[in-house]
């Protein structure tokens, strides 16, 4: 594990949603362990209370600083504990700074001059106001830049529903959950695969209390095992070493279906179409589409990615999967 990269994470939170820190996060784990998270801002502004949501739940270290009718008071502070950082704890290899201010280039080249990677993560819609314009300085300054909408909108609370009221949505949910903490775990040596130890890892990160033997599982192995849609295979040693990847052998051929939002529990959605039912994730709605309220009777378009199976032992597994999905109540159809 020494070859894993150390990442510092500094939020500009008088400038950033809350809602991005889930999808964030979990694209900053893909390159290494998040070892520090820093939000920045004036705590006492009455707007600032989604971020005191998201920082109850989430480790993050709220850093205050009031302006004293000083503009800048916030990406000062922010700057200056982030270089701070980069020398007393010279094991941070990345630093990713989370802004859409032109004036955090400075940093970001003081903190490459120090031989850091620095991973920028911004709005497209300040930062690139015209197709016209070139790269903003903050995007250029950068090792590697993500935008917000570039980022999987992730719901933390994936697992929150009650079991006794929906038994159902149960098992989709922890299957998503699991896709959650795959996409979030390093690939093994540029393969579809991952180590099934740090996909548990990755799934401890999620959740640090979760246990497999709350599902019904002795181990991990044989948790993963009971999703078809994952596959399981060894290098033939002893002990053996495993690896996990994704089994795409049930997804349907990019076939689209017209349906209704038939009922929702927390952060999914199920669609009826054509008499069957597909599960979806409101992180799966086509980004166009963010903004609507996909309430019960709404119709919508959708992307099946797995069809039905009415001979499935489960609800999970009868039922069908969709994605991409689009609104059409009130638009062209």
């Amino acid at each position: 594990m020494s070859d894993t990269s150390k990442i510092a994470v500094f939020f500009d939170a008088e400038n950033v949603s809350a809602n991005y820190v889930p999808g964030i996060i979990s694209y900053l784990s893909k390159q290494g362990d998040v070892l520090y998270q820093r939000a920045y801002a004036d705590w006492s502004k009455p707007n600032m209370k989604s971020w005191e949501k998201q920082i109850s739940r989430t480790p993050i270290t709220a850093i205050h600083q009031f302006h004293h009718k000083q503009e800048q008071a916030v990406d000062k502070m922010l700057m200056m504990d982030a270089i701070e950082l980069s020398i007393e704890h010279d094991e941070i290899d990345i630093f990713a700074i989370v802004a859409s201010d032109n004036g955090y280039h400075t940093l970001s080249r003081k903190l490459r001059n120090r031989g850091k990677k620095v991973i920028g993560v911004g709005d497209r819609k300040i930062l690139c106001k015209s197709e016209t314009k070139s790269e903003s300085i903050w995007v250029r300054s950068c090792n590697e830049f993500r935008y917000f909408d570039e980022l999987e909108d992730l719901n933390e609370d994936i697992l929150s529903q009650d079991k006794s009221e929906d038994a159902e949505m149960t098992g989709f949910a922890m299957e998503k959950f699991l896709e959650q903490a795959f996409d979030m775990t390093p690939t093994y040596n540029n393969s579809n695969a991952v180590l099934m130890s740090r996909l548990w890892e990755s799934i401890k990160k999620k959740k640090p209390d979760f246990n497999v033997e709350n599902y019904g599982a002795k181990n991990i192995q044989s948790f993963i095992a009971s999703f078809k849609n994952f596959k399981i295979t060894d290098d033939g040693k002893q002990p053996p070493t495993y690896f996990v990847e994704k089994d795409e052998s049930f997804v349907s051929d990019s076939e689209r279906k017209i349906g209704v939002v038939k009922r929702y529990v927390n952060a999914f959605r199920i669609i009826e179409s054509d008499g069957e039912d597909y599960f979806f994730y409101i992180g799966e709605i086509n980004k166009e589409f963010k903004g609507d309220k996909l309430k019960v009777g709404t119709k919508v378009d959708f992307l099946v990615v797995k069809k039905p199976d009415p001979a499935g032992v489960d609800s999970r597994e009868r039922n069908g999967r969709a994605t991409d999905v689009r609104v059409l109540n009130g638009r062209d159809s």
